[in-house]
């Protein structure tokens, strides 16, 4: 059969993302012995034309669409996205009435009873794709077509070292030339309990690893073919289980790979020695998820860190000349203006290149934060859905917008998507077509 598969994901703010988990899909798909070509979204400018053209030329029996978010989760600039979304399926269904539409993607595993009933789709995939997408292919194949309906990947043990995303059906020399890097996922699921994130919905809280030179196979694989030497370890968080992370970095140098990379981290168990490893294997900037910084700020979000872990990893990366980014909350549950200023004040003394900041919290279903945000009353269930809600501390929420203001517009690497003036995307498309690699966020220290 010919599989057509379309990334939905068209923002570019501050790059165009990889679409890495329809490339894992793509790679399942030729496993199975499917014809399977990718439609991206990013690099179009007229999604209908070519959306279109692709239909005409490829004749596709079944059509798969990744939905990656249901919005920029920017307060007070929420963005969203799905009229967007609307407008593929229309197409879709217009040009090819009879040919089933199978929905993914982390903004369909969240929400997909909304979505499956707003677009009006055959099937829905909630959580990893690999086996349930082919299973429902396989199904419409040998004609004995599964009920359209919503199929979990809960109750499959899949294993990561099976897939690896189709590269050569993903237009990696233009994302690399746009990202100014590639992503290489090492481990999938998540066992922190921050109390609002939805990682373990996507993944679960059970960590899986890709052999490690699987791993590097994939980024030697795009280093010869594509000339790629900057990767980004998009795990949740790479050092979980800080010795994987570890035996990912002594691959790199066993095979003497001239790379860089960054990755997302925690100060959770971090340590100057794995710092050390990371710089000798090509790390060049790490982004801290690090949410606040004060004491009772990190005791709400339920991290396993403390303000000086934080202060002694960003000592460490200086030391070592690794650039960091500090990515933080405003007014968290239970913020006062004294525990807000406590963060900044930490995150002052830390002196990282950047910081990265949004101004409340995008609540999800099936989350710490939500059970309790319905337990006491502030929220209903049925109304945490695909319109977006964000708990923000009322009585530090005009301080935290003015206080985030101010700092965005004092300090130059201080940057607030949702209220924030610093993000334009031509100077980041010079930036890029000069050929900066790396994250943006780099250049702001």
């Amino acid at each position: 059969m010919n599989i057509l598969l379309i990334s939905a994901n068209n923002e570019r703010m501050p790059d165009p993302v990889p679409p890495i988990g329809i490339g894992f899909i793509a790679g399942a798909v030729l496993k199975k012995n499917h014809q399977c070509k990718i439609l991206d979204m990013n690099f179009i400018s007229d999604f209908k034309i070519s959306l279109l053209n692709e239909i005409k030329d490829f004749q596709p029996s079944v059509i798969g669409i990744s939905f990656r978010n249901v919005d920029n989760s920017a307060f007070p600039a929420v963005v969203s996205y799905i009229e967007h979304y609307k407008n593929i399926v229309k197409v879709c269904r217009e040009e090819l009435p009879n040919i089933p539409i199978i929905a993914g993607g982390p903004a369909f595993s969240l929400f997909p009873d909304e979505l499956y009933d707003i677009l009006k789709l055959d099937y829905g995939v909630v959580g990893e794709g690999e086996y349930v997408f082919t299973d429902i292919i396989e199904s419409i194949n040998n004609g004995n077509k599964m009920k359209p309906g919503i199929y979990s990947s809960k109750n499959q043990e899949l294993d990561i070292n099976e897939f690896s995303p189709a590269f050569d059906l993903l237009n990696i020399k233009e994302y690399f030339k746009q990202s100014g890097s590639i992503n290489i996922q090492t481990k999938r699921g998540c066992n922190f309990k921050c109390c609002y994130c939805s990682y373990p919905l996507l993944e679960g809280r059970k960590i899986r690893f890709k052999n490690p030179k699987i791993a590097v196979d994939e980024i030697e694989y795009c280093l010869n073919k594509y000339s790629v030497d900057y990767y980004f370890f998009v795990d949740n968080v790479f050092n979980i289980m800080k010795e994987h992370s570890v035996s990912i970095c002594e691959e790199i140098l066993r095979r003497g790979l001239n790379i860089k990379w960054t990755a997302y981290v925690s100060p959770a168990g971090l340590d100057k020695a794995t710092l050390e490893m990371y710089k000798k294997a090509g790390c060049a900037s790490l982004d801290f998820g690090i949410d606040s910084a004060s004491f009772a700020g990190l005791k709400a979000l339920s991290k396993d860190f403390s303000p000086l872990d934080i202060k002694n990893c960003s000592l460490w990366c200086k030391e070592l000349g690794i650039k960091f980014n500090h990515s933080i909350i405003l007014a968290v549950p239970g913020e006062t203006k004294e525990t807000l200023e406590e963060s900044i004040s930490n995150i002052m003394e830390c002196n990282p290149t950047a910081v990265t900041g949004m101004i409340g919290i995008r609540v999800y279903k099936n989350t710490a934060l939500s059970e309790k945000l319905i337990k006491e009353g502030w929220i209903k269930e049925k109304d945490i859905n695909t319109r977006p809600v964000f708990y923000i501390e009322e009585n530090v929420k005009e301080y935290a917008l003015e206080r985030a203001t101010e700092l965005s517009k004092k300090y130059k690497n201080w940057v607030f998507p949702g209220i924030t003036h610093k993000m334009d995307p031509m100077f980041f498309d010079l930036l890029r077509s000069r050929g900066v690699k790396g994250p943006l966020w780099g250049l702001l220290g």
